[in-house]
């Protein structure tokens, strides 16, 4: 199954590559200041403090949202970003197939071309990714069920994105996985959007606990057992 799914996925990995090869020139000019100014309106910018970009605190954080233990077989990923977390999943995980949706060809070309992190940009570039140019809430849907591990990363906070995490998109990614599969969901800091985001994962799995950041009160909600 994950070889046909795969291959069926091929040309629309090309095509988003492509996407991104037509802002490599664009990516590849940004001095640093324009560089993390866009990744954190894209991104919210996590790992880029004050007093630099910091490597290791940013893949810390993709280790907690990525929950990578439970990468095997395939993997869906919401929000590209960087590839923090597929080099996460990568690093730590066993996957075979990781499917990852980004809407932003530029942000993509950043990831391919300009990375700061090199290690995420060679991450991304593993024949076990496929990246899906396009708005998650109209790519997912037309997905496959099956997969094994959904990691939700979408965007610098939900309030700026409801869409992405609406108590329908969020059933959506649920019922793409398999019955014993898992799920990582990115619930920002805001207790409201957390409060609303656990109560719509709850009705749809027996156990959502939530892990934070260790120097944020950013919280990521792990999800097991669909109801």
């Amino acid at each position: 199954m994950v070889d046909n799914i795969g291959r069926g996925l091929l040309s629309e990995d090309r095509r988003a590559r492509e996407a991104a090869a037509r802002y490599r020139e664009w990516a590849e000019s940004l001095d640093e200041e324009e560089l993390f100014r866009y990744v954190r309106e894209r991104t919210g910018g996590l790992g880029h403090g004050k007093e630099g970009f910091e490597v290791g605190k940013m893949g810390l954080k993709g280790y907690v949202i990525a929950w990578p233990e439970q990468a095997r077989g395939m993997v869906l990923e919401i929000g590209t970003g960087l590839g923090r977390t597929t080099w996460a999943l990568l690093r730590w995980g066993d996957p075979e197939l990781i499917v990852s949706v980004e809407v932003d060809p530029r942000m993509l070309a950043i990831a391919l071309y300009r990375n700061p992190v090199p290690e995420f940009s060679e991450a991304l570039r593993d024949d076990r990714v496929k990246i899906l140019l396009g708005d998650a809430v109209e790519v997912v849907p037309k997905l496959p069920r099956g997969f094994d591990h959904v990691v939700h990363d979408g965007g610098p906070c939900p309030g700026r994105n409801p869409r992405l995490f609406s108590p329908e998109f969020l059933r959506t990614i649920a019922e793409k996985l398999k019955d014993e599969g898992t799920a990582s969901v990115f619930a920002g800091r805001d207790p409201r959007w957390q409060d609303r985001i656990y109560r719509a994962l709850s009705r749809l799995f027996l156990e959502v606990r939530a892990e934070s950041f260790p120097d944020t009160p950013t919280v990521v909600f792990r999800c097991e057992g669909r109801r």
